[in-house]
């Protein structure tokens, strides 16, 4: 039975090899599928960073309205006067809100870029990392049916007189 160890060890070093390879490829596609995730949850957040911005020019062209309808209800130009600066004063806050959310949609975008990227990048290590460690367990299985080669060729060896002597 002593003489069929090496063998199993070869084998279940070989059979560990593939098993790395096969967990590498599993990794990497669970981490291929975060990558995804991160890329549609910074273009879900980017889509609502630019509703918002829509609300925000929705918002102002009501007040614009509003004032307009004012200044001529009130008898004057709705398009002068304070009217008008109602206008320009709710349109200039407007326009900044808007710049702020377009920003923050691209910076969604940008860090879901980054960080599908590297889970990507992860990705490809899982897979190289496991044929790195499948390459050790197969070196390990071949010294092992190497030994258990070279164990069945070599005769042990005895004391004879006092001397080491081979069989």
């Amino acid at each position: 039975m002593s003489f069929a160890i090496p063998f199993i060890a070869a084998g279940a070093s070989a059979m560990s090899a593939i098993g790395s390879i096969r967990q590498g490829k599993q990794q990497a596609s669970m981490y291929r599928l975060q990558a995804q995730q991160a890329t549609l949850k910074a273009s879900r957040d980017a889509l609502q960073y630019e509703q918002q911005a829509n609300s925000v020019l929705d918002r102002v062209l009501q007040n614009n309205a509003t004032a307009a309808a004012k200044g001529f209800a009130g008898g004057v130009s709705g398009f002068s006067g304070s009217a008008k600066l109602v206008q320009e004063r709710s349109t200039k806050v407007a326009g900044k809100d808007v710049a702020v959310l377009q920003e923050g949609a691209k910076s969604a975008l940008s860090f879901g870029e980054i960080q599908s990227n590297m889970l990507n990048e992860a990705a490809k290590d899982a897979i190289t990392g496991s044929y790195f460690d499948a390459i050790g367990k197969l070196g390990m299985a071949a010294a092992s049916w190497q030994g258990a080669r070279a164990g069945s060729v070599t005769k042990p060896a005895e004391i004879v007189e006092g001397k080491w002597s081979k069989v």
